[in-house]
């Protein structure tokens, strides 16, 4: 097979997820020497919108036979092992704690392997915590500056992951759009501003959507049984 034959759109998409990727574990990579961590948050949020727009774009005009695959793998990148990296390089996590990272970095795995092979395109919702949103998680909890927290987070994290709750998919083009505008305003606000008051704030919109998605499923599950 003629992998560049056989390209289509969604993966020139998941092809630009891997480079926001790679640039997210070189930035977080400089946060060991001390630079500033929120460059490798703002190349994780480019990776979501390239990730939320290959999967439009691939329901829209159809995938390559590399499509699942190579999502996955780009997906395995740039929201686990990327995001794992900067909490461990950001707070310089002492050996002892390496296998929490190691962790959820399996979890994002196997999770990803299970939605290669049960996934359906009918379905409504995901099978476990889609590692996108585990990984944007846990790289906005290192902006906080509490090592604790990342550390219990992404502990958390691992286990929604391999778990069977159930979380919605997000299909609704108006809901696409503006996630991708707010992840948009909170990556120029992370790259350009050095105040950490804006910066913090910045911060907690994007933990604050993600904690709206991580609680969906109670949500859910109250409003059917209240029906």
């Amino acid at each position: 097979m003629n992998v560049f034959r056989v390209i289509r759109l969604p993966d020139l998409f998941t092809l630009l997820n891997v480079v926001f990727g790679f640039l997210a574990l070189l930035a977080a990579g400089r946060a060991w020497g001390g630079d500033v961590p929120q460059y490798a948050v703002v190349f994780i949020l480019l990776a979501a919108m390239a990730d939320g727009l290959d999967g439009f774009l691939a329901r829209k005009v159809g995938g390559s036979p590399l499509g699942a695959n190579l999502d996955s793998l780009a997906d395995l990148i740039s929201f686990g092992a990327a995001p794992v990296f900067l909490a461990i390089t950001a707070f310089h996590l002492p050996l002892h704690i390496w296998p929490v990272g190691i962790f959820f970095l399996l979890c994002g795995t196997l999770r990803l392997a299970r939605f290669n092979v049960v996934s359906g395109k009918g379905d409504s919702s995901f099978e476990g915590l889609p590692i996108p949103a585990a990984g944007i998680a846990l790289s906005a909890s290192v902006l906080l500056g509490r090592p604790t927290l990342t550390v219990v987070l992404m502990l958390f994290l691992a286990l929604l992951m391999v778990s069977s709750v159930p979380y919605p998919k997000i299909r609704d083009l108006r809901v696409m759009t503006i996630l991708g505008g707010i992840f948009l305003v909170v990556g120029l606000i992370l790259f350009w501003q050095q105040d950490m008051h804006d910066i913090f704030y910045a911060t907690l919109v994007v933990i604050a959507l993600i904690t709206l998605y991580l609680t969906s499923p109670v949500v859910i599950t109250r409003l059917r049984k209240g029906k």
